[in-house]
């Protein structure tokens, strides 16, 4: 960080630029969008390079804060910030306090898959009352170097090599991107530094008796001091080899789901064996992740060997498995029937 003002000024201008392509890149220039600002590091520095483009631009932009409530007088602290961060740039914000704690309970659900449904709700919400069709979250190539040695220390397949895509639906018409998903950390802090722009720090983002902290702060930090200096951009590779074959692989699994499924319902899914036997268990279990993702169960809590466990039942009459996430998948008959039980 120890740089000289001229060569700040330029990695700031690199910065707002990287950002600008990106925007383009995912299909958002010149439109409204939404960005996801939670105060700390990466939200504040996409919000500021926004507001830099927007001035260059013909592009709009607003903002969403997401009070998770979890951190008492801090998580207060934290939308304070954002609200006046966005009035010192003329920014139009809308801000939800999200019942983490007690919808996790009500649910039996963890606190993370919560958050992550809840926020996902507002996001949506928002970018409808701001008349948006994007919503931009702060993701970096950081984020998804964890994410991607995460899901391997954890047990993944394919598509959980593929890390965090860059864009997806987040809803019928609306988008969620992630322009700094090319951009290292490291960038970030350069940039606010050149602007002068303070941030929010989350202290639990430190506490290591959670594995995501212990891979950013531990793990990784040691592989590239003792292994690979550039062990993040080998694991940033590996996402975008992994996200291409998964696109190909996407087709196939689209035609076994024509043939295989007799009924589907957001809580209960029926899938005919006879084309799950003439497929290939890697084909059936990416049907059963798609078919996850699609009805918004908890996939975060499911691992490649529960999916396997599913594929089998095509070939176990009788059997049946109760999954993470209060999910449960039998094989009656000639039918596999998953239904989501709370």
């Amino acid at each position: 960080m120890n740089r000289r003002p001229s060569s700040l000024v330029q990695a700031s201008r690199r910065f707002v630029e990287r950002v600008g392509a990106a925007i383009e890149t995912l299909g958002a220039g010149g439109q409204r969008v939404v960005v996801a600002v939670s105060g700390g590091p990466d939200s504040t520095a996409l919000l500021v390079a926004l507001h830099a483009l927007r001035r260059k631009s013909s592009a709009d932009i607003a903002a969403a804060h997401a009070n998770h409530a979890l951190r008492g007088k801090d998580s207060d602290a934290d939308e304070q910030f954002v609200r006046e961060l966005c009035g010192r740039l003329h920014v139009p914000i809308a801000c939800r306090r999200l019942p983490v704690g007690i919808d996790a309970r009500d649910r039996d659900e963890g606190i993370e898959a919560t958050a992550r449904r809840l926020r996902r709700a507002f996001y949506s919400d928002a970018a409808m009352e701001l008349n948006a069709r994007f919503v931009a979250t702060a993701h970096t190539a950081d984020d998804q170097a964890e994410t991607v040695l995460h899901r391997i220390v954890r047990g993944t397949g394919l598509a959980g090599l593929a890390g965090i895509p860059a864009r997806r639906e987040l809803t019928a018409g609306v988008s969620l991107i992630r322009p700094l998903l090319a951009i290292r950390r490291t960038e970030v802090l350069e940039f606010l530094a050149a602007r002068g722009q303070l941030a929010r720090e989350d202290l639990s983002n430190r506490d290591l008796r959670f594995t995501r902290n212990r891979l950013r702060h531990e793990v990784l930090p040691y592989l590239a001091e003792h292994l690979n200096p550039q062990v993040a951009e080998a694991l940033v590779r590996l996402a975008a080899h992994a996200a291409a074959a998964q696109e190909a692989i996407g087709q196939q699994t689209a035609k076994l789901r024509r043939r295989a499924v007799v009924r589907e319902h957001t809580r209960q899914v029926t899938l005919d064996v006879a084309p799950l036997r003439r497929a290939s268990t890697f084909l059936v279990c990416e049907l059963l992740r798609q078919i996850w993702v699609d009805h918004s169960w908890p996939l975060q809590e499911v691992g490649q060997a529960d999916l396997e466990r599913v594929a089998r039942l095509a070939h176990d009459d009788g059997a049946a498995w109760d999954l993470p996430g209060a999910v449960r998948a039998a094989r009656i008959r000639g039918r596999i029937i998953i239904e989501r039980i709370a």
